[in-house]
């Protein structure tokens, strides 16, 4: 509880236009994985009826040939955040806290400790998805755990690099336009 209050304290309190328009944001993303999560469920389904009606088993190589779920559903989540990210950009602001809302130079700080965090989840993530996965297909004694912990590391570098990247060109092109929609209103 004191590391939420403290992160609180550090962000500054919330500006209620920017709140606003945080929440339009994110009720266009929670539709968007809504829809696209009922359409990659009722795909799924439709596969393993048809699959089953014609007796040709999913888990063989025909199952291969065919579009993989997860292909709708990444690509849902994908849009999902895009479009929720677009919509902030476009208002001009990237987050609803004082702190940073209205910031004329990108906060390399916070940059940085967001990817930071982006790449210690998927680190983490990985490396304890893998050695759960080892664990039921080659048993416990087979697991490779300095082989998972590397892909742990590598995916880590990567994810940071990324989140970096990604968090710098939102930050540069919500000020641009912040600043191109305080023009306007002065022109």
């Amino acid at each position: 509880m004191g590391l939420i209050s403290k992160w609180n304290e550090y962000m500054g309190p919330k500006d209620e236009r920017l709140e606003a328009e945080e929440g339009r944001s994110t009720k266009a993303s929670a539709y968007i994985l809504l829809a696209g999560a009922l359409i990659s469920l009722y795909y799924a389904i439709m596969l393993d009826q048809v699959a089953s009606a014609t007796e040709h088993p999913l888990l063989t190589p025909l199952g291969q040939s065919v579009v993989s779920v997860q292909f709708p559903l990444l690509l849902t989540i994908f849009v999902a955040g895009v479009v929720s990210v677009m919509m902030q950009v476009r208002s001009g602001f990237f987050t609803s806290r004082t702190r940073y809302a209205q910031v004329d130079r990108i906060p390399w700080e916070y940059v940085v400790l967001c990817a930071a965090a982006c790449g210690a989840t998927v680190a983490v993530l990985t490396c304890g998805m893998r050695i759960l996965a080892e664990v039921q297909i080659v048993g416990l004694a087979e697991v490779a755990w300095l082989g998972d912990l590397a892909i742990g590391i590598v995916f880590f570098a990567i994810a940071f690099g990324l989140g970096l990247a990604c968090f710098a060109l939102v930050f540069h092109d919500a000020i641009k336009r912040r600043q191109q929609m305080e023009r306007e209103l002065e022109g």
